[in-house]
């Protein structure tokens, strides 16, 4: 029999994955340039005491993504799973679950806003002339919170459902209104900070707005219905570790702040801030790699497709070495650079920053390997593993060669410590793995699970049918799937004539007596009764 539409290579994986790689990155670019939006203009139309406004609030923004990323991520990767085995209903059941305790959330930050800001300006550490300010901001972004934590969710599962350029679309868009009512509100009508925190506000129910205009496309698989159950605790395990990020980044400027203030009082807090930023930055891209995974690892993982995984953290790899490469050679040859774009003038600040974002940089790409690694196991449920290696890289392993290195060689072995930090993690997880392999590692059996591609620019769907349904039947699956399958086929053909790196693959798995249809032409839904599950996915099952 002919075998050229047997699995030979992820044409699919590979064009979902470009597809999600550059919209992923730049959403959490512009979440990274966001955070300062409101920094740069209140210092350019108001005093000094205005713009610690922002330094002091930032608590307030570090707690609303802790919970956005804990319920957001956790539903997302739990919406995959359930997704990827075929079970639409539990899929939307995880994502409703999710909006709802991402709404609860908001409310609660809404109400601490309205009656307790007074209380939790105080918490912040406000006080003196500069108390009432802090006040007025902390005030109109805890009221706002509702707007923040439902924003970063629904940029998280419009993304998960196929959509990450609008995702992207309307988290630049954010940014943009922000800017905009800045200049307006704080430059030109003079609302002082409470005019900085109205912009951004508003710029996240702009977002909203847009991002919400999935649930009315034709391509929305996202259906919400009020539940409450038991994958309460199930989103909670899936999201920890990313949530976990925020309270470490928390908790380690803290101690880096005291630390550096006795090792370099005169620099060394103002050349952290030079690396801190840069990191900032860097893992804002870096996350969009890993992020660029989670989706695809999940549903893979719900499919039991472990080729596609495979294939999916082989392309997350050779990205890193791309992207994380050229930025590391970069920032090894024009170090100087970095402390210049962030304002610093000093010819002695300059160089010593360059030594620090030298030394930084040699951390980036194994930093990136344990963040994708981190995902890899975050999005396939090994919620203890992935806790524990965030932990280690983000707090444990950081702060203890940080106080070791620091007190040994000075100010330049608190940034070797993110190397040490980085290396150890990654190390003592790679170890782990392996000498836990038989009870940790997925276990695949792959004889049973075959892929039939077929190309849109060099082949006849009618012979790929035909093919297809000849081999369906020799892997003893029922007249009724051979049929459905031919019928799903058929409907794609009107979709199927834009011939430009256009697949559609079907993955045989006798182990589950499924069959999976992936495609990536640019389609509506095929049919009201199309058991479609997002990413132009169907499953059809023996016996349903």
């Amino acid at each position: 029999m002919n075998d050229k539409y047997l699995y030979k290579h992820n044409p699919i994986v590979k064009r979902i994955f470009l597809s999600m790689l550059a919209p992923t990155i730049l959403m959490n670019l512009t979440t990274a340039i966001g955070s300062v939006a409101d920094t740069i203009i209140i210092g350019q139309y108001l005093d000094d005491l205005s713009l610690s406004v922002v330094t002091f609030a930032t608590p307030i923004f570090m707690l609303i993504n802790t919970f956005a990323a804990l319920f957001a991520v956790g539903g997302c990767i739990t919406m995959s799973i359930d997704a990827g085995k075929g079970d639409k209903k539990s899929a939307n059941q995880a994502f409703s679950l999710s909006i709802e305790l991402l709404s609860f959330i908001g409310i609660l930050f809404f109400f601490a806003g309205t009656f307790f800001s007074n209380t939790i300006t105080g918490w912040l550490g406000a006080s003196g002339e500069v108390f009432g300010l802090v006040e007025q901001y902390s005030r109109i972004i805890l009221i706002g919170g509702p707007a923040f934590v439902i924003n970063i969710g629904l940029a998280f599962f419009v993304r998960n459902d196929g959509r990450p350029t609008l995702s992207m679309i309307g988290m630049f868009s954010s940014i943009i209104v922000d800017i905009i009512l800045n200049f307006v509100f704080v430059g030109y009508l003079g609302y002082g900070v409470s005019g900085a925190a109205y912009s951004t506000v508003i710029g996240q129910i702009v977002s909203i707005s847009i991002i919400a205009t999935h649930f009315f496309s034709s391509v929305n698989t996202l259906k919400f219905y009020f539940t409450l159950n038991k994958n309460i605790c199930r989103v909670i395990k899936n999201g920890v570790s990313s949530a976990l990020n925020f309270v470490y980044q928390f908790l380690i400027i803290l101690i880096m702040n005291h630390i550096l203030v006795k090792l370099a009082p005169a620099n060394g807090v103002i050349i952290y801030t030079v690396v801190f930023n840069l990191s900032t930055v860097s893992l804002s891209v870096f996350e969009g790699i890993s992020q660029t995974i989670q989706p695809m690892i999940s549903t893979y993982f719900g499919e039991k497709s472990f080729k596609n995984i495979k294939a999916t953290l082989r392309l997350a790899f050779i990205t890193i070495l791309v992207i994380c490469g050229s930025v590391t050679l970069l920032l090894e040859i024009f170090p100087q650079l970095v402390p210049i774009i962030f304002g610093i003038d000093d010819s002695v600040l300059i160089q010593e920053s360059a030594v620090a974002v030298r030394i930084f940089a040699t951390s980036m790409i194994i930093m990136t390997i344990n963040v994708v690694i981190g995902y890899y196991l975050q999005s396939t449920e090994k919620t203890t593993l992935s806790t524990i290696l965030v932990s280690l890289r983000s707090f444990v392993f950081l702060l203890s060669s940080t106080i070791i290195l620091g007190l040994i060689f000075g100010i330049n072995g608190i940034w070797t410590s993110y190397t040490i930090a980085e290396v150890s993690a990654f190390i003592f997880i790679v170890s782990f793995l392996s000498a836990k392999k038989a009870k940790n590692s997925i276990k695949t059996d792959e004889n049973g699970i075959y892929c039939l591609t077929f190309n849109c620019s060099e082949d006849k769907l009618e012979d790929f049918i035909s093919y297809a349904e000849s081999f369906i039947k020799k892997n003893n699956f029922c007249t009724e799937v051979c049929d459905n399958v031919s019928h799903y086929l058929s409907m794609l053909k009107e979709f199927s004539v834009i011939k430009n790196s256009k697949f559609i693959e079907i993955e045989i798995n006798n182990i589950d007596n499924k069959i999976i249809i992936r495609d990536n032409l640019k389609r509506t839904t095929i049919s009201e009764d199309a058991p479609v599950l997002g990413w132009n996915r169907l499953c059809i099952k023996q016996g349903e």
